[in-house]
């Protein structure tokens, strides 16, 4: 197994653009990791790094490799979990990339769930927004990615897709509390509290609200859902939430939650997706089960 080494040498120089940085990470000398590359490289006939003073980038050759390099680890970790498998899935890891707007209850529930089943299998949950998600399982450094909305991408496969409106979320003594449906024109009357600026929930708030123009006021914006839940009590502002059975299940007594007419605002698709070309090991195969059913249940 001696390649599978030479391949996490590799792909640690990638990540890390540097061989100095890399062997630190890795606990090895400089001078045998950058041995170690020479010796490739001859190997190869060819270069597989420019290297610069600031760093090291990958030539069109070494671009061909990493993605072998990456393959290959993939399914030598797939292999793994099959012989992992055979011992009651006693050890492992999954990794996952999952959207801001799904942490507040969904994806702790799952983890929680998929933990006391296998208490072996460590999990690796990354908060990042759609793009860095989808770059992520790119670079195979996600086995899955449950996302709102990301950009589509030939290579990767949508595993499960489930759409899910916003609801306005107010105090329960806000004076559109009682309302069983409200419209954006009802809304702006009130102070808002939005997602940050690059989330896909702002995204949709965005193409309804920006021919409103002046008429909107914000009150606040914040990347986190439990600090606008927060911003809610005693207030007469206004925000707005991913509807999902599991998240509603945590909902504070002094909050309600709203839906706002179709029309006004579209539902957003929530996607759980991997890699085309990547199987997954038995680990992350199993973890994916748990977020489909738990999808399928939004509904």
């Amino acid at each position: 197994m001696r390649h599978l080494r030479l391949f996490q040498y590799i792909d640690a120089i990638v990540r890390e653009g540097s061989v100095r940085r890399a062997a630190e990470k890795l606990y090895v000398t400089a001078s045998a990791l950058d041995r170690r590359l020479h010796d490739l490289e001859e190997e190869l006939g060819t270069p597989i790094f420019e290297r610069h003073a600031r760093g090291m980038n990958l030539t069109a050759a070494g671009e061909i490799f990493i993605n072998h390099i990456r393959h290959h680890l993939a399914e030598s970790q797939r292999v793994q979990s099959e012989i992992d498998r055979l011992r009651g899935m006693q050890q492992g890891q999954v990794a996952i990339a999952v959207s801001p707007a799904l942490v507040a209850d969904f994806i702790p529930d799952i983890v929680r769930n998929y933990r006391r089943q296998y208490p072996g299998i460590s999990l690796v949950v990354r908060i990042v927004q759609h793009e860095i998600a989808m770059h992520l399982l790119l670079n195979f450094d996600v086995d899955l990615a449950i996302v709102i909305a990301p950009p589509k991408h030939p290579d990767v496969f949508d595993l499960a897709v489930v759409k899910q409106p916003l609801l306005a979320a107010m105090h329960v003594d806000h004076p559109l509390s009682d309302c069983p449906r409200l419209r954006m024109s009802d809304l702006i009357q009130y102070p808002l509290i939005l997602p940050s600026v690059g989330l896909t929930t702002r995204e949709t708030l965005d193409g309804v609200l920006r021919p409103l123009g002046r008429n909107v006021k914000i009150a606040a914006e914040t990347n986190s859902y439990e600090v606008m839940l927060g911003l809610l009590p005693e207030t007469e502002q206004i925000g707005f939430v991913l509807s999902t059975s599991c998240h509603l299940k945590a909902i504070p007594n002094s909050i309600v939650y709203r839906p706002i007419i179709a029309q006004d605002l579209h539902p957003v698709p929530v996607i759980c997706a991997q890699l085309r070309n990547r199987g997954l090991s038995v680990a992350a195969a199993k973890f994916s089960e748990l977020i489909i059913q738990g999808m399928e249940n939004m509904n």
